[in-house]
């Protein structure tokens, strides 16, 4: 439409399609005017271009605005029961949020006895990019290995105190393959049902005993049977998340963790807030040894950690056998290489040192028979 209407500025001889400006003399481009000149070649590739581009930034803002809304939303919620627990709620004056990228963003609390520091993060669904949006969410349908994009936040209390190590988790049925699957230190545990629980809610933990020490009342009053559509896991841990692969990485790093979907649901936050109280009192309880554990437990998880620190051990030493074998064997190349490079000669005086060598070991291992 724009096109018809700028090409009726041309003049008469030249409304029948001109697309290039070398058809025209520069006398003739100077007595045309600015619209006249612009009608003479076809725009709708660049304005389609430049349309695209304003269509996708629109679409960019409008998710990361959505994203950004949520968080403070849901942030803001909680705040009460954080400030109830901690001297400092946010990551600084009046702040309550870092955001990280489009689809991260990231808080904190500290200032309790007894906890040193809560770390939250929190995970977005990429409403800021709709191509990704979308494949992800179609090849989810299809692949195991790609997960579907969810509004994820996960809370990681740190205690400041000195407690036995040990794994117990209270995992929601709904996710709980993939649980074991993302999380190293659940592939530790056992997995059972329990009349503690709502039904939709399994344990995962190294001893029953632990399971059993976890559930405080607190923390069984807050759970209920639809909680698990939203509370996706409650674990007491020191192992790492992903799977070791030294030493070193299985060093105990105590800490309580708990993933849920982000909601602005009240009744939803209202549960988040109970389990969140629940675990701050329970590290109280560990700090005043009002909970404490069998030594047969502890022996137990003591075992656990003695048989994965043994299992990296002989990967290790696998690995080092294939690594002087591979040596032994690039030497022994070498070595023919460099022997067929000799002359007849002096391969049969290398062969003969070679014999004279085995025939001395020989003798020496006779001598030491007698």
């Amino acid at each position: 439409m724009l096109f018809e209407h700028l090409s009726r500025l041309l003049p008469a001889g030249m409304q029948g399609g001109v697309s290039d400006y070398s058809d025209f003399t520069v006398e003739e481009l100077t007595a045309m005017s600015i619209w006249q000149r612009l009608a003479i070649r076809d725009w709708r590739l660049e304005l389609f271009t430049v349309g695209f581009i304003a269509i996708f930034a629109l679409l960019f803002k409008a998710g990361d605005f959505y994203n950004q809304s949520k968080v403070t939303s849901f942030l803001k919620k909680l705040k009460p029961v954080l400030e109830r627990n901690f001297y400092q709620v946010g990551v600084g004056e009046g702040k309550l949020y870092i955001k990280d990228n489009a689809e991260a963003y990231s808080s904190y609390a500290t200032g309790r006895s007894n906890i040193a520091k809560v770390d939250i993060k929190l995970n977005l669904v990429p409403r800021e990019n709709l191509f990704v949006w979308i494949l992800e969410s179609v090849l989810s349908f299809f692949s195991a290995t790609v997960k579907a994009p969810e509004d994820i936040v996960e809370f990681t209390i740190t205690p400041s105190i000195e407690y036995d190590n040990f794994i117990a988790a209270i995992v929601s049925k709904l996710g709980m393959n993939e649980a074991r699957k993302l999380n190293y230190f659940l592939s530790l545990c056992k997995t059972s049902d329990s009349p503690n629980l709502p039904e939709s809610f399994v344990y995962m933990s190294e001893a029953n005993e632990f399971q059993e020490k976890i559930t405080t009342n607190e923390l069984k009053n807050a759970l209920t049977l639809k909680s698990a559509s939203f509370i996706k896991l409650i674990a007491i841990t020191d192992q790492p998340v992903e799977k070791p692969e030294n030493i070193r990485e299985l060093y105990p790093r105590r800490r309580i963790v708990v993933s849920c979907n982000i909601t602005n649901n009240a009744a939803n936050i209202k549960v988040i807030e109970d389990v969140l109280d629940a675990l701050f009192s329970f590290v109280d309880k560990l700090a005043n040894k009002q909970i404490t554990f069998r030594p047969e437990a502890v022996k137990r998880v003591v075992k656990t950690r003695e048989t994965e620190i043994e299992k990296i051990r002989k990967v290790h030493e696998e690995a080092q056998k294939e690594k002087l074998a591979e040596e032994k064997a690039k030497q022994k190349r070498e070595e023919r290489d460099k022997l067929r490079a000799l002359s007849r000669e002096e391969q049969i005086k290398l062969e003969k040192k070679a014999q004279e060598k085995q025939q001395k070991k020989l003798q020496r291992k006779q001598k030491v028979k007698m």
